[in-house]
């Protein structure tokens, strides 16, 4: 199955407050750390504290997985998969464990080419390289780092790595679109086309909620717009490294937290009470103080976490006004643009 297909894929779901168990959109959170701070995305202003998932815990929770029907996994969240020095071992603990298909999505800047020989050769099937610059300039504005020649070449290494080696797995890279880089994809797509097997352009959205700003900084003003509908709560299992189940891939804060899979299993947090609750306000668009609002809406507004002792995170006033960190980025650039005399380009 591509890129395209299995996001396809993931827009078909049964809306029900019991909807099978998933046996293919898992994702688990190995870490919270990343080695980026990309301007769209919710990671740079995450107040949860920072660490990595337990090895014991990923041994048991892929085991109970595999039980439960699941067989395709991937390693990432809101974090970089290869900041945990664990990743090969994570790769080669799922295959064994009987997962037919393992994957992640990384910067690609620490996936230097030992470390992408140890996770292929661990079995790995796919690797997504997110490539959100179009050249190294944009590319340092919105990752935050200078990385743009070493992502290039380590993506290049992937692919002639597969090439040397016969080995089947699939490369693909994806482009977060933004106003900086919108009238650009054609040159992107030209520039990248000979080391993917697919490229995917999605534009800037606001986050799992927790990112309207991007509103007013990284998106042309027509392409604000609400979601008609969200496949996570129906066919999507999400782990973050404490080893909670949560609701959303990108629930930064733990606020969608549903269950601790430390004193309950899979299934159990799957079709348990917080969970089938969340289900039920969904489908009667009843969402009023849940983070799923704000994202479903494209807005700022006051939300609680579902279940407060896993999260005490309630955002201020200032964490919506404020927007120091996209904001001050923006401006820096279109200065220097301007500065230099390439602002239209």
């Amino acid at each position: 199955m591509g890129l395209k297909e299995r996001i396809e894929w993931n827009r078909r779901y049964e809306r029900s407050l019991y909807p099978p168990f998933p046996e293919k959109n898992m994702l688990i959170e190995l870490t919270n750390i990343c080695n980026h701070q990309c301007i769209f995305c919710a990671n740079q202003k995450m107040q949860r504290k920072k660490g990595y998932i337990d090895p014991v815990f990923v041994r048991r929770i892929l085991k109970e997985a595999y039980e439960a029907g699941v067989r395709e996994v991937g390693f990432y969240t809101t974090g970089e998969p290869f900041v945990s020095r664990d990743l090969e071992d994570y790769v080669k603990e799922a295959k064994q464990t009987g997962m037919d298909y393992v994957y992640l999505t990384t910067n690609g800047a620490l996936a230097t080419p030992d470390r992408i020989k140890n996770v292929v050769d661990s079995g790995l099937d796919s690797i997504k390289f997110s490539i959100n610059g179009t050249d190294r300039e944009t590319y340092r504005f919105i990752h935050g780092k200078d990385d743009f020649d070493t992502v290039c070449e380590h993506l290049k290494f992937c692919f002639d790595y597969r090439r040397k080696t016969g080995k089947n797995y699939r490369i693909f890279i994806s482009h977060v679109i933004t106003k900086y880089t919108e009238d650009r994809l054609d040159a992107f797509r030209e520039r990248f086309q000979d080391t993917a097997d697919e490229i995917f352009f999605i534009r800037a959205q606001n986050q799992g909620g927790l990112m309207p700003e991007i509103n007013d900084y990284l998106i042309s003003k027509d392409q604000a717009e609400t979601k008609d509908g969200c496949n996570l709560l129906f066919n999507a299992v999400n782990i973050s490294y404490e080893g909670y189940m949560t609701a959303c891939s990108e629930d930064f804060e733990n606020a969608l937290v549903v269950a601790d899979l430390h004193t309950c299993s899979l299934k159990e947090a799957w079709h348990g009470a917080a969970f089938t609750g969340l289900r039920k306000r969904y489908l009667e668009g009843e969402l009023e103080g849940t983070l799923c609002k704000c994202c479903m809406e494209n807005k700022r507004g006051r939300f609680s976490p579902l279940t407060g002792q896993y999260s005490s995170f309630s955002p201020s006033e200032g964490y919506w006004e404020e927007n120091e960190c996209v904001r001050r980025r923006t401006e820096r650039y279109e200065a220097a643009k301007k500065a230099s005399g390439t602002e239209n380009e």
